[in-house]
């Protein structure tokens, strides 16, 4: 069948949207079924955030080698495979019958994930035109905002009237639909010529990179040997040192650490990092909000968080106005301000209060957030050449993955250490949420230290001509 420009086009849109569809619903449908879970495999929904972490993770580790891997053996052909992966992983995560078995099968989701969302992003790049990109992924960034809409929701409901064991199966059918459909499509992308893949530069980055987080999860476990953490977090930070100074004096290193000379760039990953890093856990904290201290159903969690996703899709219609109008640097000062209140903001929740207030505080927070991610993910790019923009997006998705995971880290961490402070570890109270939100806004104003070097003209360079 010999399709249309126009047509290739669109089905190539298609095809990838719906590749990023099941990851974002996959990031965020797990959220709300957090305590049924933790109740069927009989852990502590404490606990349960490392299998958030250990998706999270995977991504962080493998997304800067995706691009190395399609160009040797062919975008569409690992592009198919990552999609066959995350599928046929989605069936283990519902088959899963203890924790372990869930972490490992939310890691071999990681790996999928973390080659299909990259190279989906590629083939875009590769059959359309420069003129053309924006709006191609515009409709995929809106695919995308759906399935982080609705992900809550439909875990939610599937929770309440299936089983915890749906949310990861309802995967299969569309997995396999894009598997068929991708197949047909998708143009062949030759290999090409790749530059000596960085193995040292692999073991040293992803293990470092691994040991640190898990260890920060692994301190808020109900029960845990803290010389063993310690050491697996010294051992962390120590091969992450070991790797920035073993990369300057590479070629071809898998991340490119001298584009942290940039300022501009510097300030994006460091705002990046320490901002999701402080509210990064909020997903996984209001879930367990809602249901364990207040005792709402999943759907009714679920619908809840709608209003979070609301709030990014009103932001992606309003932010270029508002970068022209405050700047660059005044949005983010301002901007982390109000971050910080509106976590403060969730202390009113407890037990008397109505939907409409929490609906309320999530949409705003959703806002919030969605313009803190669109400036510094803008920012970042403002003084790059085009050479540049290659490296420069595997490190900032890798910064986005590794910050989210340390970010749900922090929370539980948050949560677990306050709740020793209550005298009952067990019990979880909408106090010690309150807590924990207190703690968590004045982790946010910290940016802030970093924002204040950014100048008033940063950035103005993106805005010329649009």
């Amino acid at each position: 069948m010999v399709l249309t420009d126009t047509l290739h086009k669109r089905m190539v849109v298609f095809i990838v949207s719906l590749a990023l569809f099941m990851d974002g619903i996959d990031a965020t449908i797990i959220n709300t079924a957090i305590p049924a879970v933790s109740h069927s495999l009989q852990v502590h929904p404490v606990d349960l955030k490392i299998a958030l972490i250990s998706y999270l993770i995977t991504l962080a580790v493998f997304i800067p080698i995706s691009g190395w891997i399609g160009d040797k053996y062919g975008v569409k052909r690992v592009f198919m495979a990552a999609i066959a992966i995350f599928t046929l992983s989605s069936l283990w995560c519902g088959y899963a019958h203890s924790l372990l078995e869930l972490v490992l099968a939310r890691s071999a989701q990681g790996l999928g994930g973390a080659l299909m969302l990259p190279l989906g992003r590629l083939i875009i790049l590769r059959n359309f035109e420069r003129h053309e990109l924006v709006k191609a992924m515009n409709h995929v960034i809106m695919v995308v905002s759906i399935a982080l809409m609705l992900g809550p929701l439909a875990g939610g409901f599937i929770t309440d009237r299936f089983s915890w064991h749906w949310i990861f199966w309802v995967n299969i059918p569309v997995g396999l639909f894009t598997i068929g459909i991708g197949a047909y499509y998708l143009q062949p992308i030759l290999p090409q010529k790749v530059r000596p893949f960085d193995s040292v530069g692999f073991i040293l980055f992803g293990g470092g990179l691994s040991a640190l987080t898990f260890s920060l999860s692994d301190l808020s476990e109900s029960s845990t040997n803290q010389q063993n953490v310690f050491f697996i977090m010294g051992l962390g930070i120590v091969m992450l040192i070991a790797y920035f100074i073993y990369s300057r004096r590479q070629r071809h290193p898998i991340l490119n650490t001298e584009l942290f000379r940039i300022r501009t760039f510097r300030i994006s990953i460091l705002g990046n990092l320490l901002s999701r890093l402080s509210f990064g856990g909020m997903p996984f904290l209001m879930p367990l909000l809602l249901q364990v201290a207040l005792g709402y159903s999943a759907e009714l969690s679920g619908l809840l968080l709608v209003p979070l996703a609301f709030g990014v899709l009103i932001v992606k219609a309003i932010t270029l106005p508002i970068f022209r109008y405050f700047g660059f640097r005044q949005l983010l000062i301002w901007n982390t301000l109000l971050v910080g209140f509106s976590l403060w903001a969730f202390m009113m929740i407890g037990e008397g209060t109505t939907l409409y207030v929490i609906a309320i505080l999530t949409f705003i927070f959703g806002f919030l957030i969605s313009m803190q991610y669109s400036v510094l993910n803008s920012i970042a790019y403002a003084d790059l050449t085009s050479d540049d923009l290659s490296s420069a997006a595997s490190i900032m998705s890798t910064v986005q993955q590794l910050s989210q995971s340390v970010g749900v880290a922090t929370a539980a961490l948050l949560l677990r250490f306050c709740s020793l402070l209550s005298g009952n570890p067990i019990l979880l109270t909408p106090v010690i949420f309150h807590q924990t939100f207190f703690v968590m806004g004045l982790f946010t104003f910290i940016p802030i230290l970093i924002f204040i070097h950014l100048k008033a003209e940063d950035g103005h360079q993106l805005l010329k001509g649009r």
